[in-house]
C-alpha cells in the first residue's frame, strides 16, 4: 500500500507514491523515495516488529496484565498519518468474520455514557473516508440473546473498507 506524502491518505491501487488528487504538493524525490526518516508515509512491505509482538504471552496467547499495563503506559497519542498507515482496510467484496484477519476494526460496548465518551478517542476514523475507501459505522442498542429485549447498553463498531 502507498500513502499520500501530504495527508497520509491511501493512494489508489497501482499508484507508486506522491500526492493524492486532494493534495497539490508532493514530497517524493525524483527517484520515487520518500522524504526519509520517520515522516515517510509509505507502509513498509516488511514492517519492523512492534512492541506488542515482542511481549511475552501465555500458552493460550494472552499477555499478562503487568506486561499489558506497562505496554499501554508507553503508548503515545498517534498522529493522523500514523492512524492511516496502521489501518488495514476491509477488502471490497469481503464477507465473513473480520475477527481472525488483520482487518482493522474498533469495537466498543457499554452504557451510553461510556460509548459517548470513548467514541471521542476514535473520531479520527470518520476522517479516513475519501474517494478510495468508506467508513463503516454500526451503532446499536444491545439486546439480550434469549429474550430479544434491549438492555440499555450500546455497541459501536468502526472499520474502514475499500470502495468497490
Amino acid at each position: 500500500m502507498q500513502f499520500c506524502d501530504g495527508c497520509g491518505t491511501l493512494l489508489p491501487a497501482g499508484e507508486t507514491g506522491g500526492a493524492c488528487p486532494q493534495c497539490s504538493t508532493s514530497t517524493r524525490r525524483p527517484d520515487g523515495t520518500g522524504t526519509g526518516g520517520e515522516d515517510d508515509e509509505t507502509r513498509d512491505a516488511e514492517p519492523a516488529p512492534t512492541d506488542l509482538e515482542q511481549l511475552p504471552t501465555t500458552e493460550s496467547g494472552s499477555v499478562r496484565k503487568a506486561d499489558a499495563v506497562e505496554w499501554l503506559a508507553r503508548r503515545d497519542r498517534p498522529s493522523t498519518v500514523e492512524h492511516r498507515r496502521a489501518t488495514v482496510e476491509k477488502p471490497s467484496g469481503f464477507s465473513g468474520s473480520t475477527f481472525p484477519t488483520d482487518i482493522s476494526t474498533v469495537r466498543l460496548t457499554g452504557d451510553a455514557a461510556f460509548i459517548e465518551t470513548a467514541a471521542g478517542l476514535f473520531s479520527w476514523v470518520v476522517g479516513m473516508e475519501d474517494y478510495s475507501r468508506r467508513v463503516e459505522v454500526n451503532l446499536k442498542q444491545v439486546e439480550e440473546k434469549e429474550s430479544g429485549e434491549r438492555t440499555g447498553n450500546y455497541a459501536l463498531y468502526l472499520s474502514v473498507a475499500e470502495r468497490g
